[in-house]
């Protein structure tokens, strides 16, 4: 690690994190991310322009309060900002800063954003679920071109990749009938499901990474159901942050199944 790419991680971690904030508010109202609209405060509807919008600043100088109406604009999205910088900053430390990496890091505000998601709107939204599989996918292919021989690349490691989301999505879905078979209820959203698939691409066949994901994602899910139920008094609890807390460890850990060679 170095200070030109530590300043790069933080220059990128903000800008993403302005883009995690603006999926976790428009994707749960049904309000394209494509569509070219500019931001509003929530309160009075005045557009935002640049001295409004810059990532965590804009909030410490107007003490967390509307520029133009005065109401008071909570801890959660700077707190969405601050999450997405972090994770970035994790990434370079592990990946480095470069053309092939940025598709990793764009993977950060896709999972901050189904973090808050999930925990406000108990969903995991068809969109940013394609998101993390379509950056595996782009990233997948990238390897391949920079690989000696692509083709050899893309039948090695494309059957580690899909044979990864294949068995994420079909055992998670296995348990999941099971479960609610047993228990009479849904134990988790047909979305979570979809989720282990395209965390399965990125950690493929590696038992290791499966076995760390399994881990985190349990250990994670009962202490997260623990509090949930102990703050709002509800039994069932999203389990959407115990798997994106569960992938990021994976991917810190392991390498993605495509990455090199």
């Amino acid at each position: 690690m170095d200070a030109p790419g530590i300043i790069g991680a933080v220059f990128l971690g903000l800008i993403l994190g302005s883009f995690a904030t603006a999926l976790s508010y428009r994707i749960p109202r049904g309000i394209s991310i494509a569509a070219v609209k500019r931001s509003q405060c929530p309160a009075c509807r005045k557009s935002l322009g640049v001295p409004d919008l810059v990532p965590l600043l804009s909030w410490l100088f107007l003490r967390g309060r509307c520029r133009h109406c005065g109401a008071r604009i909570g801890w959660r999205y700077p707190l969405i900002e601050l999450a997405t910088l972090a994770l970035c900053l994790a990434f370079y430390a592990v990946y480095g800063l470069t053309a092939e990496t940025f598709l990793i890091f764009a993977l950060a505000p896709v999972l901050v954003s189904i973090l808050d998601i999930d925990l406000h709107h108990k969903i995991i939204p068809d969109s940013l679920n394609m998101a993390i599989l379509l950056a595996g996918a782009a990233l997948f292919l990238l390897n391949a071109l920079l690989a000696d021989g692509t083709l050899d690349f893309i039948l090695s490691h494309g059957v580690n990749a899909v044979g990864g989301s294949l068995l994420y999505g079909l055992g998670a879905w296995l348990l999941r009938q099971g479960a609610m078979a047993v228990m009479r209820r849904e134990p988790m959203g047909i979305g979570d499901v979809k989720f282990y698939a395209a965390a399965g691409f990125w950690l493929g066949l590696n038992a290791e990474a499966a076995a760390l994901f399994m881990i985190v994602s349990g250990f994670s899910g009962i202490v997260a159901a623990l509090l949930w139920k102990k703050r709002t008094g509800e039994a069932e609890a999203p389990f959407g942050p115990a798997l994106v807390i569960a992938f990021i460890a994976a991917l810190l850990f392991y390498v993605p199944a495509f990455m090199g060679g």
